[in-house]
């Protein structure tokens, strides 16, 4: 199953989705892969967002709002949380070949 990034994802919807309550969701979300399915989300987002700087020329505001930020500067702080250095970095690294 392939999940729309950039659409406003609740625990409730996510849940519904798989036609379970969210608590058992989260329950098995935290059993099999050790976080919370919003803390899933939120990796596949940057995971996401990081291909995406690594092999377009998209702005950095745009892949924001690609992988669901309505805000640059949310996701700029989200990207550095999870990867350690902030998206322009990151993108400068990818074409320097570091």
């Amino acid at each position: 199953m392939q999940l729309d990034l950039a659409r406003e994802w609740t625990l409730n919807k996510l849940a519904a989705l798989t036609a379970m309550s969210a608590e058992h969701l989260r329950r098995l979300c935290q059993r099999s892969i050790g976080r919370s399915p919003m803390q899933q989300l939120t990796a596949l987002r940057i995971q996401h967002a990081a291909h995406l700087l690594a092999t377009t020329e998209v702005k950095i505001e745009a892949v924001a709002h690609s992988v669901g930020y309505q805000n640059p500067f949310a996701f700029s702080n989200t990207f550095k949380r999870i990867t350690g250095i902030r998206p322009s970095h990151f993108r400068a690294r990818k074409r320097s070949g570091a």
